[in-house]
């Protein structure tokens, strides 16, 4: 029988941007990979034989070299085919379309992206090119000769396509998901400093100077520690942009037309640190000069400007903290108790369910070099010393400058008092605010003594000014004068009590309060049972005002209430009210004996504007929860109110924030449905559901036995028709599925699946779906890709993110490639709307994943990010599933005593939830591992140690060795 000749394909396209690939699919020879990578360096170029024959057998070449390599070109054409493989003395050659090569179609891609015009086009583009990526070029011979330089170019190549793919961003007027881009490259290239330009810039661009001038301390230390060097001038100047409260520059962006819902720029302005500064230069210079030294007290009475300081302060010594400034603003916050969550949630990590917030706020700010600015507290004194003191004791590094009408009286304070403006300086600023509100006021001559009466019988606090300079619109400075109580109480007496301090203040903000008309108090009374800002809609509600919009032009006119307009149109406009006028509002609502009555309509507006907005679910889920977060202040308000005067309206509202809680992991919302039922008060119909709000906060905390317990009290509660049975039975398979019950799990996610339509039932079917999957259903796959589809289908840009990790997810042990393309969009998908669970789990399971690929470098980054991002959250039972892929990570790159150490603290938690599965299964084999490798002895002594290690020293220790080199 006549020998059948092998088949020779003709071949479409040769990949090295990773691993060696032909037609999509991977070459199974080594050697053959081999030859194709050396060709594929120079496509379209001869290489000779000789050189081929020492680059394909490095280590030495066979004794009939130049046969075994022309064996080896056969082998390979089966593979590309003869054309592509061509014969040209003195050598061979690949021979390829132009995009045939993916190297060659990128660098094409990059050309034709500078060209592009369109911004639009010119982000399709870049987005088509990056795409060529599926890991480093040239992946297993990346390190070695001749492809180093070549794999360093087309690395280089990739980042200058990334970071014009962030400018794009810029371009587009989307400096939000310039943001989420670029803090992903900085962190895998932090010595580039292009990014770090692209990543201040997008910062201000999106109205976040604070963050812009942390992003430049950053780079500053990092090259200091890494080259001796300081940041270019093109940062440098970025830098002194925003210190100097300049606007970011306007985007006009062209409209394209596409199928899609334009992306809403944010056209928002870097707000500036506040007015600008006149008469304070020395106390600038005080204050910023006893950072460092203990606490800092800025004391003064209300309306003097400590907060205008305060601020001025922190973007002057930014720079100076590795990790910035946190600005945390009190004045919101009702009751001692409350400080400590609005300053974990002001760090930005705002912890677990159930923890004492009183701990986290150390545990959060522990090793971190930062200025936190603890604003307006003199109202909850005691509770700010209590942390202070915390502070200073914890977190040494951590500096603190308070702003507050008496001092903290806490061990080490230096108290820097702030007095009113001199002559010269209270004449100068009433004359810049007074032309802002009149250009054709002056300060002459003729009128400057009326003016330095004014200023002296205001006792030369800058917020009277202010509020006076404004009647500069209709009264002369004599006029004024004339009007203006005689009170220098404050200047007489050395006393710092309240009642004298107060009472300076209060009697500009009566004045100006007598000039209104009745219905004008009447409206500014009830509006300042607000917590912070509020719109039309929300002052409609608790005023019951006919002429609203009138009275509040009236109130903006006479600089009683602020006005934030949006002109972009992309949010309504929002007002504010000053603290003082707030407060005297207040006194004024309570002499009328009004309070509760308002009150109450506040709470029930917010309960129904959270009725509105708290279902999370279609295309518009992202506005939604946008619409929630900016009335936070409003929803911490009523339900603290309600949780005093009527339980069942404050859990009607936080039933409301199920899907909220889920979403963005908020300690708040579980700690006020612990409180509500600890209280024992009748909740109403909505019990139940805050029995699953309560039941969600335990099961991020790791305590799945309390999460159950209250699972099971819920479902006791709920009626046939209550909208949390759903919520509830999620919340049941989701705890089942961590204790390792797949099989009940699944059951509760059908149950879920049938009592519903809403966010916890689509999450039921993902969690449905990773039942199947773990339990080793084959159809598991089939059936993520169904509900990816049907859910993209739907435009919402909260589950997308979920529906794609579990697409994801379910290939993890089947098909680990296609699963890590999966979930890396699942967190880039998560990161873009701020879905925090999603975002955990996704960049837990990116670890393993590319851990078992061998990429230990990008695993440890990745690690890192998720060890941060649970440490911020305060998810535990999460937190220690990411610390066990982290236990293989340290093992598979030789630091097998600290992976044991790790592992036996592991097998010590409990929240982490069960393990079974592929997951037992590995760390079974791991630990059989680290046996051999370092003996049953050394191995028991390892894991002793991590057993003794508390919670955050367990996470400690991951940190320390995966940031080690």
């Amino acid at each position: 029988m006549a020998r059948l000749r092998p088949r020779v394909v003709d071949v479409t396209d040769v990949r090295v941007l990773g691993a060696i690939e032909v037609d999509g699919a991977p070459v199974r020879s080594a050697r053959v990979r081999r030859l194709l990578a050396l060709l594929a360096l120079e496509p379209g170029r001869v290489v000779p034989v000789d050189r081929l024959v020492d680059d394909v057998w490095p280590d030495g070449a066979p004794e009939h070299g130049e046969a075994a390599l022309h064996s080896l070109v056969a082998r390979a054409r089966r593979v590309v085919g003869a054309t592509a493989l061509a014969t040209r003395p003195p050598g061979y050659a690949l021979e390829l379309a132009p995009d045939a090569l993916d190297a060659t179609a990128a660098a094409g891609l990059q050309e034709r992206a500078r060209a592009a015009v369109d911004a639009h086009d010119r982000a399709s583009l870049l987005d088509e090119a990056l795409a060529l990526w599926r890991g480093p070029a040239f992946a297993e011979f990346a390190d070695e000769e001749p492809f180093r330089p070549v794999a360093v170019r087309l690395e280089e190549l990739r980042r200058e396509l990334e970071d014009a793919r962030a400018q794009t961003d810029l371009d587009l007027g989307r400096p939000g998901d310039a943001v989420a881009r670029l803090e992903v490259l900085v962190a895998a290239a932090p010595l580039r400093e292009r990014r770090r330009e692209l990543l201040v810039d997008a910062l201000h661009r999106a109205g976040r100077p604070g963050d812009a001038l942390a992003a430049v301390a950053a780079h500053r230390r990092v090259l200091a520690d890494e080259l001796g060097l300081d940041p270019g001038p093109a940062i440098r100047e970025l830098e002194a942009r925003v210190l100097a409260g300049e606007p970011a520059p306007p985007v006009v962006v062209a409209a394209k037309v596409t199928s899609a819902a334009p992306d809403a720029a944010n056209d928002a302005l870097a707000p500036h640190p506040g007015p600008a500064l006149i008469g304070r230069a020395s106390a600038l210079a005080g204050v910023t000069g006893a950072l460092g030294n203990g606490p800092v007290t800025l004391v003064g009475p209300g309306g003097v400007g400590k907060t205008t300081l305060a601020r001025h302060v922190a973007a002057s010594v930014c720079g100076s903290f590795a990790d910035g400034v946190v600005v945390a603003e009190l004045a919101t916050v009702a009751a001692g108790a409350e400080v400590a969550p609005a300053v974990v949630a002001a760090v930005g990590a705002p912890g677990a369910s159930g923890a004492d917030a009183r701990e986290r706020v150390p545990a959060v700010l522990r090793g971190r070099r930062l200025l936190l600015v603890l604003d307006n507290a003199e109202h909850v004194v005691d509770a700010v010393a209590e942390l202070v003191e915390r502070l200073a004791a914890t977190c040494p590094t951590v500096s603190v400058l308070a702003t507050s009408r008496e001092p903290l009286g806490v061990p080490g304070e230096r108290v820097r008092p702030l007095p009113p403006l001199t002559d010269d300086a209270a004449v100068a600023l009433f004359a810049e605010r007074a032309s802002a509100a009149d250009p054709a006021f002056a300060v002459t001559d003729a009128n400057r003594e009326a003016v330095t009466e004014v200023c002296r019988r205001l006792d030369r606090l800058p917020l009277a000014l202010e509020l006076a300079a404004a009647r500069m619109r209709v009264v002369s400075p004599a006029e004024l004068a004339a009007d203006l109580p005689v009170h220098r109480r404050f200047l007489r007496s050395p006393h710092r009590g309240g009642t004298s301090r107060h009472r300076t203040l209060h009697a500009v903000v009566d004045w100006s309060y007598r000039l209104l008309e009745e219905r004008e108090r009447t409206v500014l009374d009830r509006l300042g049972v607000f917590a912070g800002s509020f719109t039309r809609a929300a002052a409609r509600a608790v005023t019951d005002e006919p002429d609203l919009d009138g009275v509040l032009a009236a109130l903006v006119d006479k600089s009683l209430v602020t006005a934030s307009v949006d002109h972009a149109g992309t949010g309504p406009t929002r007002y504010a009210l000053l603290e003082t006028v707030r407060a005297h509002a207040r006194e004024r609502l309570d002499e009328a004996g009004a309070t509760d009555t308002v009150r109450r309509r506040h709470a029930e507006h917010v309960r129904a504007h959270l009725e509105r907005h708290g279902q999370l679910i279609g295309p518009d889920a992202a506005r939604r929860l946008s619409a929630i977060e900016a009335e936070w202040d409003e929803v911490r308000a009523a339900v603290a109110w309600g949780a005093e005067h009527d339980p069942a309206l404050a859990a009607a509202t936080v039933a409301q924030l199920s899907d909220v809680a889920e979403v963005r992991m908020t300690p708040e919302i579980f700690t006020w449905a612990d409180d509500l039922l600890a209280g024992g008060a009748d909740l109403g119909a909505a019990g139940a559901a805050v029995h699953a709000v309560a039941a969600g906060g335990a099961r991020f905390a790791g305590d799945l036995d309390r999460a159950e317990r209250h699972v099971a009290a819920g479902q006791e509660l709920a009626g046939p028709d209550d909208p949390a049975r759903p919520v509830l039975a999620f919340l049941a398979a989701e705890v089942a599925l961590f204790a390792g019950r797949t099989d009940a799990s699944a059951r509760a996610a059908a149950e879920s699946e049938q009592l519903g339509d809403g966010r916890a039932s689509t999450l039921a079917t993902c969690t449905r779906v990773l039942a199947a999957a773990y339990a080793g259903d084959p159809d598991a796959v089939a059936a993520a890709d169904d509900l990816d589809a049907q859910v993209r289908a739907t435009g919402d840009p909260l589950l997308v993110p979920w529906t794609t990790y579990t697409a994801g997810e379910v290939r993890a042990d089947r098909d680990p490639p296609a699963a890590l393309e999966r979930i890396e969009e699942a967190v880039r998908l998560a990161g873009e709307v701020g879905e925090q669970y999603v975002l955990g789990v996704a960049l837990v399971t990116v670890t393993s994943l590319r851990a078992r690929a061998g990429d230990t470098a990008a695993a440890a980054r990745s690690a890192l990010a998720s060890l941060e991002h649970w440490r911020g959250t305060g998810n535990r039972t999460h937190q220690w599933v990411g610390l066990r892929t982290v236990a293989e990570l340290l093992a598979a790159s030789g630091r097998d005593e600290q992976a044991a150490e790790l592992l036996g603290g592991l097998l010590t938690r409990r929240s982490g939830g069960a393990l079974f599965g592929a997951d037992a299964a590995r760390l079974a084999a791991l630990r059989d591992d680290l046996a051999e490798h370092l003996g049953d002895e050394e191995l028991e002594r390892a894991e002793r140690r991590g057993a003794a290690r508390d919670d955050d020293g367990l996470v400690d220790l991951a940190r320390e060795v995966l940031r080690a080199p």
